[in-house]
């Protein structure tokens, strides 16, 4: 279990390192805007796609134990409710270009038409989605990442760590996110936050 904790550990420092507003800074005072609207997005997702499969890697040789599996019946159901969240998270990307995202746009746009747009990592859409799953809740992909960790059907002593780890990072990761918009909607983002929930969806509506 220390073993996973730590790998866990190194893989959150490195993803939160790189995404923090300071390491942002330096890096463009260090490289120049243009690389941080062209490249940063970009290198940003390829080494946090490399770092988690880096950690899966290391997760995978630490022997493991399973505490619990669900009968046949209930196990259809947890795998519903993960789809579920699934289905759910890819419904952000109606509201965000995936491609820009991830930061490949950013690329192509400089490569094949030396074009530098958006804000500091490229991004163009300036505007506060509050529509769609939006609407249900402000984190949609982060709620998305706990329902798919949360409700696997088996339960072994590793991926109760790595889920009970990854559930705190999620959240850990939407208050981040909200001091982050804050910062750039101000009164709009705090409007917005009296309306929609954090993470929980509204059963009715007051």
């Amino acid at each position: 279990m220390i073993h996973i904790i730590l790998v866990f550990l190194s893989f959150a420092l490195i993803h939160s390192v790189t995404v923090a507003r300071w390491f942002k800074e330096l890096c463009a005072r260090s490289l120049g805007d243009t690389f941080m609207r062209v490249w940063y997005r970009f290198l940003y997702t390829s080494v946090s796609g490399v770092t988690a499969a880096i950690a899966v890697y290391f997760i995978a040789q630490v022997p493991d134990r399973v505490l619990w599996i669900a009968p046949s019946w209930l196990r259809w159901s947890l795998h519903g409710i993960q789809i579920a969240g699934i289905v759910f998270g890819v419904q952000v990307f109606q509201y965000l270009d995936k491609w820009e995202f991830m930061g490949f746009r950013q690329v192509w746009r400089y490569l094949a038409k030396g074009e530098v747009a958006g804000n500091r990592e490229g991004l163009t859409d300036r505007e506060l989605v509050t529509s769609g799953v939006y609407g249900i809740v402000r984190h949609p992909l982060y709620v998305a990442g706990i329902i798919i960790f949360t409700f696997s059907p088996n339960i072994t002593v590793n991926g109760l760590t790595v889920t009970v780890l990854a559930d705190l990072y999620f959240i850990f990761g939407m208050f981040i996110e909200e001091r982050r918009f804050l910062k750039i909607f101000g009164d709009q983002y705090r409007e917005y936050m009296t309306k929609v929930p954090r993470m929980i969806p509204k059963i009715f509506a007051p």
